[in-house]
């Protein structure tokens, strides 16, 4: 085969009203200036995070999508085509409603927490330290506060004892002191402030967000939001600092404070999370085989216990070029996502400095997972976040490193939400066993782009200095090693956070070095021509890595494989074992007067584009499992124009050509499966010849795909397809 390379496209612009908002959408959460309909999210740097953003503006320009339609129509073009099959928004009221007093589930994050033995809870917090452009208005941002809590439920809930940790909605406050007003003379002035302001908090009787606005002697101002971190997370903070600048602008221009709908309560989360406990038993094998071998980190002083107190943080810095690279170029390569590549270094450098040949570690995730009957909660407030254990094995080589390691995080099901639900709100029996089994000594956590969050238009941006304690030091680790990477002002920056009674300072700055190593090597690779498709990428096809590896198809334009329906194994069959490239083609021949050939060439090329099935081709290898249809990205339209016009003997030349395509027949591997041929007879006749094979088509899609030809060849818009051929197939296993 040909050495891989890339094929460069030019990028094909919005074509209706919903790809020009949805590729709107992706420019401002990607931070592109331009992006074509069929460029890849994730292949433009998209991640799981970032899906949830798309999610929740798609909901405001009235869109309604998930973050699992995103991750299984990864284009505009296709994303569009699933959207505009849906109807506008109507906010839920049941599901957005609160019950005041009523006690809510606790989630496996929250569970997690109070099963831990951590003094001072209440000063447990994630926090933001911004700087202001200009002076605020403290009246309207106190107000701008108190719709926040208004709005976001998570913001006003209350956590008591009594025998057990429960947890319950408090109103709004209208008499707490949420928002301090303070002065400072320096950087020392400000970090006590955040000190006395991260020590604030009250789980049982609030608040669990304050704020304080600080003048600056210098004449700057600062802005500290400290929230509890059983009411927030990652994904939260983008919403709260969002929602924020808006309530305020309003307010602070005397308009009436709206922000976009609601989207589920808390309340309404937490309990779709203890019904769905009920029903993925059938995972509790893949979580046991997880953790049957848990692969320890070296300890250089043979301590372990520690706590807060004992943490250092060593944080190293991609460079803006190799960022834009690992965001831009390199998933295009294995067709992976950035926490993918991420995590391919971090195994492969820890791996080789432990000696284990697996890393046994615990992942992060935003939590917002989709499963049956999930309310919708791109918008909603509170901690999500899901943590479940991995075992990952690179290889020794690079290539196969990245393959093996982005299919054990494919085979996670649910995303590993379902780990929590069994370890916490399963059965006794179940929770036991889960509960029992070791802890990982490493922790991972992509925290996706923040460059979103503090655009020019904004009223912040982040501060330098301190924000205090966010954690009170008496505070249990929970981890030999904590990772946590983030994209903020082009770079990634990844903190390696350790017990420093375990480990040297000297080999997490090595440890550190060697990731960035890692990852540029890996960048690098990735960026220099190497393609490759893994199973998770054609997971119906039902080839191991092996036989993907030996494709007869140039990997960058291949789109999918899947079997064949039961009809087109016996017509591939009898095509293949009678040797005529003729059999089971069918023909089409018309007159045609007034026919703009461009117009009706650029019309069957939109065809192309539209139907997957005129993209494939039917290939057997003889260790696949059975014949295969392989779905090209591109094609080349196979139209052929002829200009007859003076001749004589054109109508009897017509009918030879006819009968020597009609002999010719129709070759099944190499796309596209059939042919046009338009001649041209006079000024204003053409003869159209369409063959085509019907592996391809039946009588009834034929004439559908000629009515569509048509009606775009009018101008018309064609409606968004119910359902693609692959859905059939699906359906069919």
């Amino acid at each position: 085969l040909p050495a891989p390379e890339r094929i460069a496209r030019t990028r094909t612009a919005p074509r209706n009203a919903v790809e020009s908002q949805l590729a709107t959408i992706w420019c401002e959460v990607l931070g592109l200036e331009d992006i074509g309909v069929e460029d890849n999210f994730f292949a433009l740097g998209g991640d799981s995070i970032i899906s949830l953003q798309v999610v929740s503006r798609a909901r405001q320009v009235g869109l309604a999508l998930s973050p699992k339609d995103i991750f299984s129509h990864q284009t505009v073009a296709a994303l569009a085509g699933l959207a505009a099959k849906l109807t506008p928004i109507q906010a839920d009221a049941s599901i957005a409603a609160v019950i005041n007093g009523r006690d809510l589930p606790l989630t496996p994050i929250q569970a997690e927490f109070f099963a831990a033995e951590i003094p001072r809870r209440q000063h447990w917090n994630q926090s933001v330290l911004l700087q202001t452009e200009q002076a605020l208005d403290a009246q309207a941002l106190n107000l701008a506060l108190r719709h926040l809590l208004q709005h976001h439920d998570a913001l006003r809930l209350r956590f008591c004892r009594d025998g057990q940790w429960r947890q319950h909605y408090a109103e709004a406050e209208e008499e707490q002191d949420i928002l301090w007003l303070r002065q400072a003379a320096d950087a020392e002035q400000i970090s006590a402030i955040a000190q006395q302001a991260q020590r604030s908090l009250d789980l049982q009787h609030g608040p669990l967000l304050r704020a304080a606005y600080i003048e600056v002697a210098d004449g700057s101002y600062r802005l500290l939001l400290v929230v509890h971190h059983l009411v927030v997370d990652g994904v939260s903070w983008r919403i709260v600092l969002e929602d924020l600048q808006v309530l305020y602008r309003q307010i602070a221009n005397a308009e009436i404070p709206q922000l976009p709908a609601k989207t589920a309560s808390f309340q309404a989360w937490a309990e779709a999370l203890a019904r769905r406990a009920g029903e993925i038993s059938d995972q509790l094998d893949f979580w046991r085989q997880q953790l049957v071998a848990n692969h320890e980190l070296p300890s250089e002083f043979g301590a372990t216990d520690a706590t807060a107190a004992d943490a250092e943080t060593v944080t190293l810095q991609l460079d803006s070029a190799s960022t834009r690279r690992l965001l831009q170029d390199a998933p295009a390569a294995y067709r992976t996502r950035i926490d993918e590549l991420l995590l391919t270094a971090l195994a492969r450098v820890l791996c080789r400095w432990s000696g284990n040949p697996a890393l046994t570690i615990d992942l992060e995730g935003h939590g917002r997972e989709a499963f049956e009957h999930a309310p919708d909660v791109s918008r909603s407030v509170g901690w999500f976040t899901s943590v479940y254990p991995v075992k990952l094995s690179p290889a020794a080589d690079l290539a196969e490193s990245i393959k093996t390691v982005k299919e054990q995080l494919r085979r996670i099901p649910d995303r590993g939400l379902g780990y929590g639900l069994l370890k916490y709100l399963a059965d006794e029996a179940v929770r036991a066993e889960l509960q029992a089994l070791p802890k990982p000594a490493v922790c991972f956590n992509y925290l996706g782009q923040f460059d979103a969050s503090f655009t020019d238009a904004g009223l912040f941006r982040p501060a330098g200095e301190s924000r205090g304690d966010e954690r009170d030091d008496a505070v249990p680790l929970d981890y030999a090693l904590e990772i946590n990477g983030q994209i903020y002002d082009g770079c990634l920056a990844m903190n390696w956070t350790y017990n420093s009674k375990q480990l040297s300072t000297a080999s997490m700055e090595r440890l550190a070095a060697e990731f960035n190593q890692e990852l540029t090597a890996l960048i690098e690779h990735c960026s220099q021509g190497a393609l490759a498709v893994t199973p998770s990428d054609v997971p119906l096809a039902g080839l191991a890595q092996a036989q993907l590896d030996r494709l007869p198809i140039e990997i960058g334009n291949l789109q999918d494989i899947y079997p064949l329906t039961p009809m087109q194994q016996g017509m591939l069959f009898h095509s293949l074992y009678e040797a005529d490239a003729a059999s089971y083609v069918s023909r089409f021949d018309v007159r045609l007067s007034g026919l703009d050939a461009v117009r009706f060439a650029a019309a069957w090329q939109s065809m192309v584009e539209r139907h997957p099935i005129l993209r494939t081709g039917f290939v057997s290898q003889g260790d696949w499992p059975g014949p295969l249809q392989i779905v090209h990205k591109r094609v080349a339209l196979p139209l052929r124009e002829r200009d007859w016009r003076g001749r004589d003997d054109a109508e009897s030349v017509l009918q030879r050509l006819i009968a020597e395509l009609q002999s010719q027949g129709l070759q099944t591997v190499t796309p596209p499966l059939f042919k046009l041929e338009l001649v041209r007879l006079d000024e204003d006749v053409y003869h159209l010849i369409w063959l085509s094979h019907h592996l391809l088509l039946d009588g009834w899609s034929s004439a559908r795909l000629l009515g569509e030809v048509l009606a775009h060849y009018r101008g018309a818009a064609l409606p968004a397809p119910v359902a693609g051929f692959r859905d059939y197939i699906a359906w069919l296993q």
